[in-house]
């Protein structure tokens, strides 16, 4: 049975010390569901999020019942890869995302607990600086996919992308 999809979600700020700030609720748009062959759709995400001139762009890659979920982000023309892990019960999960950016030489952007369920450190976030290369961010994002969720090349993925022109 499939998961009704969210329309709204709480979106909190958190300074370094994993402090609530300033909370708000944003409209989450309809994603482009591809039901099959989707990873050849990467490329097109990437590259538009590399090309957009938007304060901060964004791209969520996800399955479509929502277990597997990575971001694409670019503020101010720095493009980072994000993802969150249930350190808990994944912790081999926590330990091959290291290893998979670390083996690419990879600095971290951000790691961080996050409260989930009324549970506060919860996941773990993890992000990472990229180099603005299309071809560089589509193949690593596809090897996450497959190396790290287990997904494969002709499952279907949802992409959601948006441009925020007013972001800080």
């Amino acid at each position: 049975m499939r998961t009704p999809r969210a329309t709204k979600m709480w979106v909190v700020t958190v300074d370094e010390n994993g402090k609530e700030k300033d909370g708000h609720w944003v409209e989450i748009p309809k994603p482009d569901s591809l039901a099959s062959d989707a990873f050849s759709h990467i490329e097109r995400y990437v590259s538009r999020l590399l090309q957009s001139s938007a304060r901060f762009t964004s791209v969520i890659i996800a399955s479509p019942d929502q277990q597997v979920a990575v971001s694409l982000w670019q503020r101010g023309g720095v493009p980072e890869f994000t993802l969150s892990v249930q350190w808990r019960s994944e912790p081999e999960r926590e330990r091959a995302v290291r290893q998979f950016f670390s083996e690419r030489g990879l600095s971290t952007s951000h790691d961080y607990l996050a409260g989930n369920g009324g549970v506060p450190d919860a996941t773990r976030c993890l992000g990472f600086f990229l180099p603005p290369d299309v071809q560089f961010i589509t193949t690593l994002t596809k090897d996450v996919l497959c190396r790290i969720y287990r997904l494969r090349e002709q499952d279907a993925l949802d992409f959601s992308f948006k441009e925020h022109h007013d972001a800080v």
